[in-house]
């Protein structure tokens, strides 16, 4: 038996560095952690199958690569989605959507934009987890409890003892939401729970930002929580897009936006919006360096367009003629149908139905290789290590195949045509 201590763990986007991982002939498997994601997702096997599938036949990974070389290159509207890997991972889909045509976009978008949509209106103040941790002395959670997402947000980020925050000062409002029972215990006293009335949460944050403006009347809840955002010395209000319900949730994140704005004139108030699964943070990084645009970004005339709405990977399934989805975290198929043909990479413990027409074994970044991947807060990329040899290729790895099959391909052809 061999132990890992101290595992960084890549999947939920807080950046955990201290997961115990036991491993033997038979695989991997972590110590209770408290987080169920990585509870899960760090069991793996050591005896996997390593060889690819076309139409369901095992075939080689050299004749996988052929193949998808073929499919990719004669592709008349390409799309590469999924998009769950390391950053080495995305930058060659990157290139590889440049050199097709292809479009880009992560499963776990839909969560970012419903914050980058506001971010382009409005802009914001936003804060890390270092700083919750060490300097906030309100933190106002608005909406459903993030741990719901983010198991271990309060126990790694609130209850360790903050530097620059006298003891016991520290306390954590919720508005429209109820703190899971593992965060009522977790966190004891610190919690109050503030819901003055029926409505959706759209409303209490408008409720809020009306008695920040001074037009309620006093004993009124939310007169109370506005007088005291305003006496924090240090108040970050705390949300997880993803979790919020309604049609219009980029309406809510805008309204806590201007709500910090108002009180950051008078006190310090930052906002921290969660998201990352999955590395959707490094995916829309890579992706602005490389292209100087978020995600949802198409090279269809051989340059880089961006368009949230035409280029949503839900939208776009249904005109592509090929899906590369790539998908290297989670051995868990994803929900979608389309009337192309799809060529996937993904770990091999994932039960695909139905088959598709490629499937490409590939390893998960900090199991089977080493990979970068960024925390939810955006500000940081963790290193995570390689624990365990199966055998099995990176993401970035296959598609430096392809692209140098689609390079031997066009090579050939420029041969054949002189």
């Amino acid at each position: 038996m061999t132990f890992h201590p101290d595992t960084l763990c890549p999947f939920c986007g807080l950046g955990c560095g201290d997961i115990g991982i036991d491993q033997d002939d038979s695989g991997i498997a972590p110590r209770p952690s408290g987080c169920p994601q990585a509870d899960r997702l760090f069991r793996r096997s050591a005896a996997v199958p390593t060889d690819a599938r076309m139409a369901g036949a095992a075939v080689s990974i050299d004749d996988a690569v052929a193949e998808a070389a073929r499919l990719l290159g004669a592709s008349r509207a390409p799309l590469i989605a999924g998009l769950a890997t390391d950053v080495d991972g995305v930058l060659s889909a990157l290139t590889l959507a440049e050199r097709i045509g292809a479009t880009v976009d992560h499963e776990r978008s839909d969560v970012l934009f419903r914050n980058l949509a506001v971010l382009r209106r409005f802009g914001w103040s936003t804060t890390t987890l270092a700083e919750l941790r060490n300097r906030c002395d309100l933190v106002l959670v608005v909406g459903p409890d993030p741990a719901a997402a983010f198991p271990r947000l309060w126990e790694r980020w609130v209850v360790p003892e903050p530097t620059f925050v006298p003891d016991g000062a520290r306390s954590v409002v919720f508005l429209g939401g109820e703190p899971m029972p593992e965060t009522a215990q977790l966190l004891g006293g610190q919690i109050e729970t503030v819901d003055p009335a029926a409505g959706d949460l759209a409303m209490l944050v408008a409720q809020l930002r009306t008695a920040l403006a001074g037009r309620t009347v006093a004993g009124d809840p939310m007169t109370e929580l506005a007088a005291r955002l305003r006496d924090a010395r240090y108040a970050v209000v705390i949300w997880a897009a993803g979790l919020f319900q309604g049609p219009q949730p980029d309406m809510i994140v805008e309204g806590l936006v201007r709500l910090i704005r108002t009180v950051d004139g008078t006190t310090r108030c930052s906002g921290l919006p969660l998201s990352g699964a999955d590395n959707v943070i490094g995916a829309n990084q890579a992706c602005g360096w490389r292209t100087g645009f978020p995600l949802r970004t198409g090279f269809d005339d051989g340059m880089p367009l961006h368009d949230p709405e035409r280029f949503d990977w839900r939208r776009r399934l249904q005109d592509a003629d090929v899906t590369l989805w790539i998908s290297a975290f989670r051995p868990e198929m994803p929900e979608f149908s389309t009337n192309g043909t799809v060529i996937m990479l993904a770990p091999p413990e994932m039960a695909v139905t139905p088959e598709p027409a490629l499937f490409i074994p590939v390893g998960t970044p900090g199991i089977d290789h080493a990979g970068d991947v960024f925390r939810a807060d955006s500000v940081v990329a963790l290193h995570a290590g390689m624990l365990i040899d199966r055998g099995l290729p990176s993401v970035a790895g296959v598609i430096g195949r392809i692209l140098a099959a689609l390079d031997q391909t066009a090579t050939v052809k420029e041969t054949a045509g002189c």
